[in-house]
């Protein structure tokens, strides 16, 4: 179903189970939720009333070249669902890029959000490319001092470009080659590219928004991989939430695709304690 936002923007969800108010907030930036939606879907619908969302320019959704794709939209988006499924309180479930989102609206509408899941997520994407590039060079036994004077864009990009050529960027998500092929057959589906596109043109998605999880009160759960280098396996320790538990699971950056049972079993046991 569609939901038209404040923009005339029509966002893309599904919605299934019931029990607490949950929205997938995907990562990318540009990606959509049809994996989290294949991968979980069955588990969740059991304890959850999940919506899934492919966010403005992404997937499904509507979202124009031109449209506005800043942090303060995509925040705003998710706060035109709640109010037109005239739902109370969310509990945010964010992966990735997400996490940005998730808890930008958490600072922004504290009063609407029941409790925040971040899966694998950065808060600070600069510190997270730059974990992608020290990985890189290893993967490619390349001295990262060759690059020490390239901007870290550049330095991503030539490392980003050299790994996918070598058919070895899958390794800094997943553990196996067969579960990235099995979600990239699921991207191909993917109908709207449009934020990705301009993902690097927003200044506002490469802040440092570690610094807003000390005023944040709400229940945190954090889910991390312990070989997480696409985020950065100690990039979780720069979250300072007041009320946070942290759990770290034997995975790369997609614990739903590669470790789905372990993960859906502990945000459930998240879920049922709040």
């Amino acid at each position: 179903m569609f939901i038209k936002n404040r923009e005339n923007i029509n966002l893309y969800i599904e919605k299934y189970g019931e029990g607490k108010n949950c929205i997938y907030i995907h990562g990318g930036p540009g990606s959509w939720s049809e994996d989290f939606k294949v991968y979980c879907k069955d588990e969740f619908s059991k304890f959850c009333n999940m919506i899934y969302l492919d966010q403005r320019g992404c997937g499904r959704s509507d979202g124009n070249l031109d449209d506005n794709y800043s942090i303060d939209s995509l925040v705003d988006d998710i706060e035109d669902i709640r109010k037109d499924l005239k739902i109370n309180k969310l509990v945010l479930i964010a992966h990735s890029f997400g996490g940005i989102i998730a808890v930008n609206y958490a600072y922004k509408y504290k009063e609407n959000v029941e409790a925040l899941i971040l899966t694998n997520c950065t808060l600070n994407l600069n510190d997270s490319l730059q974990s992608q590039v020290e990985q890189g060079c290893k993967l490619l036994n390349i001295d990262i001092d060759t690059y020490k004077y390239d901007e870290l864009i550049t330095k991503w990009t030539l490392i980003a470009n050299k790994l996918i050529k070598d058919n070895l960027y899958y390794k800094l998500q997943y553990i196996n080659y067969s579960n990235y092929k099995k979600v990239k057959i699921i991207d191909e589906n993917m109908v709207n590219e449009n934020l990705s596109k301009k993902a690097f043109y927003n200044k506002d998605y490469f802040y440092d928004y570690t610094n807003l999880t000390r005023s944040l009160n709400v229940k945190t759960l954090i889910i991390c991989g312990d070989e997480d280098y696409a985020i950065g396996i100690n990039h979780y320790k720069d979250f300072d939430f007041k009320n946070k538990t942290i759990k770290i699971l034997k995975s790369k950056h997609n614990p739903y695709v590669e470790n789905t049972k372990e993960y859906i079993s502990i945000i459930k046991d998240f879920l049922e304690g709040i």
